[in-house]
């Protein structure tokens, strides 16, 4: 903001000088005071200037307002000082009224000067080159003679559009591609010099008809331009959003939702920097939507009113932020998007972008952004029923071990990847009919459970195992990256987490072993996940309960 502060002066102090200059030129030389359009004429063409102005074009941050028809028509019949000062007054009406009340106020402070400038030196450089090349005005106008000036017109039009396209890149760190605002420069004073000359062609007849004439046209072609681009965007920003909703709606787990969004939204809208909070469960997790990273926790809402979250905020330039918003960008960043609270059941979601054009957001982006995040919302809380029942369907209740299902497909997701050595510990408890036959079915499941407990406790330990009960008595282990001998050793200390502490369950001490059969495949491709685990059976049974149970064998040592 303090950089911008010092812009607006500096603008104020150039407009207050270039005033001067032009007061005392006046002053110098009353003649160039002659004013030669009627009251009447002159508050009639001054409303289809406004007119123009609030009926614009936006493409890019930059706004067609097509007026350059109507005040081009004032300069060849009336001369250049009219056109300036019909142009002036609607800049100032326009730049009142144009805005939103709250940043009215801020956008004249820092934008007016510039605009006044602007607009001095796209009405003067013209025009003046085009009297320096012999161009007619007035009544002496005839086509003949204007064609050379007019060349040099827009020759002048262009290199002025080039300065202002390198000021507002260096000095308001606005991005504008000098490509792009050619062309539609080109089609808009194109557009605006035939409609000029077709004004003329009528004004032996009356003025106010031929500029009437000359605005039809211009209205008409500006309605079809506005028309073609709207639909256009419409349709495409329709589709794209179609097709976002459908990927959120096909997900099914939570991963796959968020994933979905942060592929979409770079494709859905522009920005240069984006972020998405996402909290569930009274946990946060705040995404750069560029680099799909998890950031820490931005400061940007914590400053503003309740009220103020409720709705989306829109801000077009730098300067229209305000204190509230207290985040470190750089300073061409302009446009800000932020929906501060889209909820639904225990899924909240706050987003935020940055654009480097100006203006780039509205209340239509805003909606439909805001819709896209309640179908989000709805699918990340969907999601996790989803991801619930799937835990559940893959868990065992009693253990809370995984079940032989999921082991399955956790031995098929294995064997297929790059993580070898791959080790299988199968093992079961020894003479566990027993102690249902002795004691109950009850003490046996709480047997079951605790081994569950113990078993869990160690996986926690290490990153590469998956546990699961195999079935009745029976647990299986899969362990990645894990050779022959380390395989042995995690068998080993599984069997002494059972052997050195007896079980205490409903009131009984028991002493419990287990017998445990390894199996360890080197390479991809050496045995297929079933032979590996038919293997680790067969050192269970071979190795371990015909050896007197209570030990560790590895097939490979049979």
């Amino acid at each position: 903001m303090v950089y911008y502060q010092k812009v607006a002066r500096t603008s104020w102090l150039v407009l207050c000088l270039v005033a001067g200059l032009l007061t005392f030129a006046l002053l110098a030389r009353p003649t160039l005071m002659d004013f030669p359009l009627s009251f009447g004429n002159a508050v009639y063409l001054l409303a289809l200037i406004i007119l123009f102005q609030f009926d614009n074009v936006r493409r890019g941050g930059i706004y067609y307002t097509f007026q350059e028809g109507i005040i081009l028509f004032i300069f060849l019949n009336y001369g250049l000082l009219p056109s300036i000062l019909l142009s002036q007054i609607g800049i100032i009406i326009f730049q009142v009224f144009s805005h939103k009340k709250e940043i009215r106020l801020k956008r004249f402070l820092y934008l007016y000067p510039i605009n006044v400038l602007f607009d001095l030196f796209y009405l003067a450089c013209p025009s003046l080159v085009y009297l320096a090349l012999g161009g007619p005005i007035g009544t002496g106008f005839t086509y003949s003679e204007a064609i050379i000036p007019f060349l040099g017109y827009l020759t002048a039009v262009m290199l002025v559009s080039y300065v202002q396209c390198r000021f507002v890149n260096r000095v308001l760190y606005l991005k504008y591609d000098w490509i792009h605002l050619v062309r539609l420069q080109t089609l808009v004073y194109g557009t605006s010099m035939l409609c000029a000359f077709l004004g003329i062609w009528f004004y032996d007849e009356n003025p106010l008809i031929a500029a009437s004439v000359s605005a039809l046209i211009l209205l008409l072609f500006k309605r079809l331009l506005q028309q073609r681009g709207v639909t256009i965007e419409a349709n495409e920003n329709a589709k794209r959003f179609d097709d976002a909703k459908e990927h959120l709606l096909i997900s099914r787990f939570e991963r796959e939702t968020i994933d979905s969004l942060l592929i979409d939204l770079p494709q859905l809208i522009d920005f240069s920097e984006g972020w998405i909070s996402i909290q569930q469960q009274r946990k946060q997790i705040i995404y750069n939507i560029r680099t799909k990273t998890v950031i820490d926790v931005l400061p940007l809402f914590h400053s503003l009113s309740a009220e103020q979250l409720q709705t989306p905020i829109i801000h077009g330039l730098r300067f229209d932020w305000g204190k509230d918003i207290q985040i470190d960008l750089p300073v061409d960043r302009h446009s800000m998007l932020a929906i501060p609270s889209i909820t639904n059941e225990d899924v909240d979601v706050s987003i935020v972008l940055f654009h480097q054009i100006a203006d780039a957001y509205d209340e239509a982006k805003a909606d439909e952004l805001s819709r896209l995040l309640r179908i989000f919302c709805r699918s990340l809380h969907r999601s996790q029923e989803t991801h619930q029942l799937y835990a559940e369907s893959r868990t065992d209740a009693l253990t809370e071990l995984s079940n032989s299902r999921a082991f399955y497909e956790e031995g098929a997701y294995q064997f297929n990847s790059d993580r070898y050595p791959l080790s299988i510990v199968l093992f079961d408890i020894d003479h566990f009919k027993y102690v249902n036959d002795t004691y109950g079915h009850k003490v046996g499941d709480l047997v079951l459970r605790e081994l569950g407990r113990r078993i869990r406790s160690l996986q926690q330990t290490r990153q590469d195992v998956f546990a699961a009960r195999y079935g009745g008595e029976e647990f299986v282990l899969l362990l990645h990256q894990c050779p022959q001998k380390q395989a042995i050793d995690f068998a080993e200390i599984i069997r002494h987490a059972v052997l050195d502490r007896p079980f205490l369950v409903d009131g009984h001490r028991l002493s419990i072993t287990i017998s445990l059969g390894v199996d360890t495949v080197e390479h991809p491709g050496e045995r297929t996940f079933e032979e590996s685990l038919r293997q680790a059976d067969h050192a269970l049974y071979v190795g371990g309960k015909h050896n007197g149970r209570n030990c560790t064998a590895h097939y490979a040592n049979l």
